[in-house]
């Protein structure tokens, strides 16, 4: 008999990545450190009244992306699924948002786009991961 693997002993974690955790990190920090810098700015803070409904989805989206980035972080299995499709959002939101910009003249290079686009395939790469192990059956070794 051979000794379980430690997926065995752990369903609910994540395979380790630790690319996947430095994108998770950014994302959360950038997030989180952009609303402080928000709301800690008067100018900042009032212009937040004049905001669209659009635009507060956006960043209701990102913050839970921010809150499912630190499930991610420490590898909980359970929050995969959503950040999936956070991120999915999140990057649709800021392509809108180059392009819009696009349009007016502006290239600049989006970050949270490079972000947001490295993470959705880190977490694909995951989800297989996680069916493989699923689907694996363990093997007795005898010598």
């Amino acid at each position: 008999m051979t000794a379980p693997t430690p997926s065995e002993l752990r369903p609910d974690l994540l395979p380790p990545d630790n690319f996947r955790s430095v994108l998770a990190t950014l994302i959360a920090a950038l997030t989180l450190g952009g609303w402080i810098n928000a709301l800690g700015r008067s100018p900042l803070r009032d212009a937040l009244a004049a905001q669209t409904r659009l635009w507060w989805i956006e960043q209701i989206v990102g913050f839970a992306l921010a809150i499912v980035c630190i499930g991610i972080i420490l590898r909980r299995r359970s929050f995969l699924l959503v950040a999936f499709w956070l991120t999915v959002y999140s990057l649709v939101f800021d392509l809108m948002r180059w392009i819009f910009q696009v349009i007016d003249g502006q290239m600049t290079i989006r970050v949270a786009f490079l972000l947001y686009a490295l993470f959705l395939w880190r977490l694909w790469t995951a989800r297989k991961q996680v069916v493989m192990s699923r689907n694996t059956v363990p093997v007795e070794v005898t010598s």
